[in-house]
């Protein structure tokens, strides 16, 4: 399936080819297909690939979608404080992720 590629991707470290499929896929609404805890296992995915481009914006988007779709999910998944985290400590941290980091308790750290 078109997911398990961009996951694919993003492991290998293609991420243009990987951010490629996921803005694909998004287009195309094949997301509406799967449960919502897919979805946002996928979407934490997506969020990676936009992390390793250094989309910080993309990224936070991404990932507060993500708990919209399946809350318990993100704040069950050790990638997902890991992914927080990271969004987080960029410059600056959009407010629902300032938000999505206080709810799941990963403060701001300062290296």
């Amino acid at each position: 399936m078109e997911l398990a590629r961009v996951v694919v991707a993003t492991e290998l470290g293609d991420i243009g080819d990987a951010l490629f499929r996921h803005e694909n896929i998004l287009r195309r609404g094949l997301l509406r297909r799967l449960p919502g805890e897919y979805q946002a296992a996928y979407l934490l995915d997506a969020t990676r690939a936009y992390l390793q481009a250094g989309d910080l914006r993309g990224a936070g988007r991404t990932l507060v979608e993500a708990h919209r779709t399946a809350p318990a999910e993100v704040r069950c998944r050790p990638l997902a404080r890991t992914l927080i985290a990271e969004i987080a400590r960029g410059s600056p941290a959009a407010a629902d992720v300032a938000r999505l980091a206080t709810l799941v308790g990963v403060t701001r750290r300062t290296p």
